[in-house]
């Protein structure tokens, strides 16, 4: 299973990620982008103030279109 970071200091919030993710992993939500299964993010659940979302996404395939097509270099996935 990927794990997917995304660093919320670089994140522009223009939602390319969301709109390539075959598979629905990510999403905008509060004005910046998450992981689709927020109940995976201990952290988004902590505060949405969160500089970095780093989980484990059973959704995730692991392609890295959202990675390829990042325009500010925000996502990782490992």
């Amino acid at each position: 299973m990927p794990r997917i970071r995304i660093d919320q200091r670089s994140c522009n919030t223009c939602g390319v990620c969301v709109d390539i993710c075959p598979v629905g992993a990510l999403v905008l939500h509060g004005g910046s982008v998450r992981i689709e299964d927020e109940s995976a993010c201990l952290g988004g659940r902590a505060s949405q103030s969160c500089s970095d979302c780093s989980v484990m996404d059973a959704s995730c395939s692991g392609c890295v279109a959202c990675v390829r097509n990042c325009p500010s270099g925000a996502i990782t996935i490992q």
